[in-house]
Order: structure tokens, then sequence, then C-alpha cells
């Protein structure tokens, strides 16, 4: 029987959390709610099932689908067997899953409802409607999984990071429940806060910093399945949950669709490299909620760096965070050499949380450093400041998109000749992207709806660019390389001009 001792695994934690917190709210969507107890007797249940598919311990097991509970008790069923969870967002297309699937070879894919389950005899599938047809074991909270090790990993992400190509970052249970306990000290969680699950669970934003910092409080989790700005407003005017964790893009919708502040609201989390803290601020005032906290971190990192609340009196566009424990940061410029305090330059980071993907996986530098491709200051304080890129990265609500990934979906349209893809800022989804093409035939160009169409059908929503502009001719340098800093600037004075 798993006494009150700290966790050493996240099967442990959900063990322990079904003991102390049996019969208080778990998770819940918009038809299903669970204790801790149900949620720890169903995950038990499904853990037995994929035991009995050939799942063992240290085996890699896909889940895919939208942010529901089905999700969480396939994902902890994975864990209480021993296993790895893949976790896949439900717009993820078929191709990239492919990339993923012939990448990690997991022993068995778990697909939730309306995804497509993969068409190929060498991977088991399992549907979340066969799993939820599964009796929940009795008293499952109490067993202990001992043949899981605290360095076994527990779980995959995927990221395009910064180099445009799928990566798969694993992450051991010992990294992420050190990290994201020091996180919910950091913000003060309470057992009593419902967290309003509107990142996707399959992101590390919404897996680590929100299912996860609320289970290690034993707090609840509602889930949203498909975020939609009305249904938001609505779960917050109604009092429904207490902590909210995303991009600048919702609370920027919540401001826009809400009548009055909002009742119950008491922390906003917002997680993007850039964020402008006066913005946020002003949001915070118009929403009521009396703390704003910013954070910062990449999929390598497990997420997070560095949390820092925002100044209710700021004038400074740039949040300034503290590092988490155990963590370091420093700031180089183009040759390595460190930069003194108050000057801008490339970010390094290390720690315990670093963690290495299967491919595309950049060298450290030496002494364990990370570059993260970043640009900021660290004051004398030792306070971290992201301020933007090195590289053409865009980031988009929170996720990371590389230009020439979707520049390359662009150039098998038979209408584009040749194309440049970049982002632009915006307050609600911190960058937009522009597609900037020009035509195999000037004369009869593509329908620009229709471009945008062919994108959508091949990667995933937040890689459609929200514009397309159409161009005689790309920017180049010197050396002919297509110039993404001209291209950008004619995209914004584009927008300058259609907004006069």
């Amino acid at each position: 029987m798993l006494d009150h001792a700290a966790p050493r695994t996240l099967g442990e934690l959900l063990a322990l959390r079904a003991v102390t917190h049996a019969d208080r709210p778990a998770v819940c969507d918009e038809v299903v709610a669970l204790s801790y107890a149900e949620l720890a007797g169903r995950a038990r249940a499904v853990a037995r099932l994929l035991s009995a598919r050939g799942v063992r311990p240290g085996d890699r097991v896909v889940v895919q689908g939208r942010n529901e509970v089905t999700w969480v008790v396939a994902a902890y069923g994975v864990l209480l067997a021993g296993g790895t969870v893949v976790p896949l967002g439900a717009r993820v297309t078929e191709q990239e899953r492919s990339t993923l699937i012939d990448q990690l070879i997991p022993r068995l894919a778990v697909i939730g409802h309306g995804v497509a389950v993969p068409d190929t005899e060498d991977l088991d599938c399992l549907t979340f409607t066969e799993l939820e047809a599964v009796a929940p074991c009795a008293g499952a909270g109490v067993a202990t999984d001992a043949w899981v090790d605290p360095g076994d990993q527990a779980i995959v992400i995927c990221s395009s990071g910064t180099s445009g190509r799928l990566k798969a970052v694993p992450m051991a249970h010992w990294q992420l429940l050190r990290m994201y306990d020091d996180t919910r000290l950091v913000l003060g969680c309470r057992e009593d806060d419902v967290w309003a699950g509107v990142v996707p669970v399959s992101h590390s934003f919404g897996f680590n910093g929100v299912l996860l910092v609320a289970f290690l409080a034993g707090a609840s989790v509602r889930l949203v399945p498909d975020y939609r700005r009305d249904a938001l407003a609505a779960l917050v005017a109604a009092g429904e949950v207490t902590v909210l964790a995303g991009p600048p893009a919702i609370y920027h919708d919540l401001a826009e669709q809400l009548d009055a502040p909002a009742p119950r609201l008491r922390v906003g989390i917002v997680g993007s490299t850039e964020v402008s803290a006066t913005e946020m601020v002003a949001l915070a005032r118009t929403l009521g909620v009396p703390r704003f906290v910013t954070g910062y971190g990449m999929t390598e990192t497990c997420g997070t760096v560095a949390i820092g609340d925002l100044d209710p009196t700021t004038e400074d566009p740039t949040p300034w965070m503290p590092l988490m424990p155990g963590v370091e940061a420093r700031i180089c410029d183009s040759s390595g050499a460190e930069l003194p305090a108050g000057t801008a330059g490339r970010i390094l980071v290390r720690g315990y949380n670093l963690t290495r993907p299967y491919a595309a996986a950049p060298d450290l530098l030496p002494g364990g450093w990370f570059d993260t491709g970043d640009v900021g200051q660290v004051d004398a304080a030792g306070r971290l400041a992201v301020t933007g890129r090195v590289d053409d990265m865009v980031i988009v609500s929170g996720f990371n998109v590389h230009p020439s990934e979707v520049e390359a979906v662009l150039r098998e349209h038979p209408g584009v000749a040749q194309v440049g893809v970049v982002g632009t800022r915006d307050p609600r989804t911190g960058h937009r992207l522009a597609a900037c093409i020009v035509p195999t035939d000037p004369l009869d160009p593509p329908d620009r709806e229709a471009v945008r169409a062919w994108v959508r059908d091949r990667l995933s929503p937040y890689k459609v660019p929200s514009e397309v502009v159409l161009l005689d001719e790309l920017p180049a340098t010197a050396t002919g390389k297509l110039s993404r800093v001209a291209l950008r600037q004619t995209v914004t004075g584009a927008q300058s001009a259609s907004t006069r």
C-alpha cells in the first residue's frame, strides 16, 4: 500500500491522490466527471487492457485525441502499465503522425473520437470507445508500480523545435515531478482550485503545466475539448474555473467576450516567447484577475525555465522572470562569450530539466549549456527577460512553427512558383503567419483561400497562414538567399497600408 511519501513516478502520483483525495474531483469535460479514486480505477483497468494487448514496461504508446476525460484515463493507463505516453493532438495530420510513428515505433496507439485510425497493419490500435466500455477496477488507487524507475521515460512530447524537423523529446518521471512540484509552489496552487484545460494536453504546456501541476496540488481540471472563445467566456463568467493558463490570445478573447470581471479567476498564467507585460497587465485589470504570471521554457527543458509575476504597475513591456530552482541561464554573443547583466544576447540554459530529443538533437555546448535559440537579458538579480528569436522560428499561440515546413508544403501547390513565409506580431496569438508567393502564372494567380486550404489539408491548424500575399518576386540578399527581413517589412508595410 502506498504511503504518503513523495511519489517517485506519475503513476504513483495518481495512486497517492486516489488515497489522499479519493472523493475530490480530479478531471471533467462537457460530459464526464471523475474523482481521483474513479480516475485511478479507470486508468488501472486500461493498464490491464494494455498489458493484455502486449504493452510492456518501457513501451511507447501513442494517445491521440481532444482534451477530454478519456484522454487522461488513457494516458494514465499507459503510465500505470509502465509504458511511455506519446501525446498527439486530435488535429495532427496523418502525414505528421506517420512520421512520428516511423521514428518512435510505438507498441500501440489509442485513438480518440473523430480521429482517423492509422491505416497500417504494423500498429495495434484501440479507440476511446473501447476504453470507455471497460469496467473500472476497484481499489486501484492503492496499488504501486514498483517496476517503473523514476529515471524511465514518462512522456515523449513532439516538437518542431528550432529546426523545422519533427523531434520527439523524452521526459523522465523524476524530472517532471521535480519541476512541476516546484512550479506548484511558485504558483501557490491550492487543492480547491479548478484549472481550465484549454491548452491541448498533448502539448507540454497542457500536460505538464496544467494537468500535472493540478494533480500535484490535488486540484481539479476542467478540460475544454475544442477552444471556442464564447464557451470559455461562459465557463469563466459562471465562476467554474479559478486558474487559467494559455497563450495571450485567450485573454484577449475573454476581454472581448466578458461583460463583467471574472468572478472566481484568481490566477492567469500566460506562456509564449513574446509576451507584452503592459498588454497583459491591462487585460488583468479588465478581467479583474488579481495575479498574472508569465512562464518561459521549451520542450527540451521539460517545458519550463523561468516563471515570474507581472508587476501591476509596470510600464516596461518586457516581463522579467526568476529562474526555477536548479536551472541556470547565461547570455552570450554569437561567439559564445558571456555578456554582462543587462546586455541582450543569445539565451543559454542548463539544469536537471534538460532532455535530449531522439532526432535532430542539437549538441550541448561546453559545460552542458543548451542554446535555446532565443534572445534576451539577465538582470543583476538573475531574472530572465525574453525579447525574441535568434532564428526564423514563429510562435503562434504558444506553438512552434518553422517557416521552412510551411514553405515546403506550399511549393507543392501547382500555382506557386516561389514562396516565403514569415511571422508578424499579433496581439492575440503572439505571431501570425504570412505566406508570400510568386504565382506560377501571374495572369492567373491561385485563390488566396484555396492556398490556405492547401496548407490546412496537410498541416496542423496553427501552421496555416493567416494571410497570403501575392508578389512579383521575393526579396533576396546579396548572395541570392531569401531575405526574410525584407519580406517581413513588405508584409508589415502592406498590413499598415490596409489599416489606413
